[in-house]
C-alpha cells in the first residue's frame, strides 16, 4: 500500500480555490501532513516523483505518483459540509490529482514534528502537528 504525503501549500491552495468551504486535512486522508515553508508552490509533491525522502532518524520512503481524487473528498467530515466544489477545483487546476503516494522503503515509527528530507534536495520540511 502506498502512504499519501500531502503538504500544506497544496491545503492552502485548496482552501484559496474554494474560499466559501471549509477546507482541513481530513477530506483528503492523508497518511503524513508535510508543513511546507512558506512561499512553496501548491502541488510540490509532482516534483518529488522518483526521489526518495527519510522522515526523522529511521523511515525511509519512496515517492512514485500522485492519487486520482473521489467524490469522498466533497462529502462532509465531521464538521466540514458536504460541497462538489472542492473536487471541481482540483479537477480543473490539476488533473484530479492530488498529495504525493510513495513506498515505504525503511520501516520505523514516524513522530510528529519529525523532519522529512528529499534526499536528492537536502532541504528540510517538518511534518505539521
Amino acid at each position: 500500500m502506498h502512504v499519501s504525503v500531502l503538504t500544506t501549500a497544496t491545503l492552502d491552495w485548496v482552501r484559496s480555490a474554494v474560499p466559501d468551504v471549509p477546507v482541513d486535512e481530513r477530506r483528503f486522508r492523508p497518511n503524513l501532513l508535510v508543513r511546507t515553508p512558506s512561499g512553496t508552490p501548491p502541488f510540490v509533491e509532482d516534483e518529488w516523483f522518483g526521489s526518495k525522502a527519510r522522515i526523522g532518524d529511521a523511515v525511509g520512503i519512496a515517492f512514485v505518483r500522485s492519487s486520482d481524487r473521489c467524490v469522498m473528498t466533497n462529502e462532509a467530515q465531521q464538521e466540514p459540509p458536504h460541497s462538489p466544489l472542492i473536487l471541481r477545483a482540483i479537477t480543473q487546476a490539476h488533473d484530479i490529482r492530488l498529495d504525493g503516494l510513495a513506498t515505504v522503503v525503511s520501516a520505523g515509527q514516524v513522530r510528529i514534528g519529525d523532519p522529512l528530507v528529499l534526499l536528492q534536495d537536502p532541504s528540510r520540511v517538518d511534518l505539521a502537528g
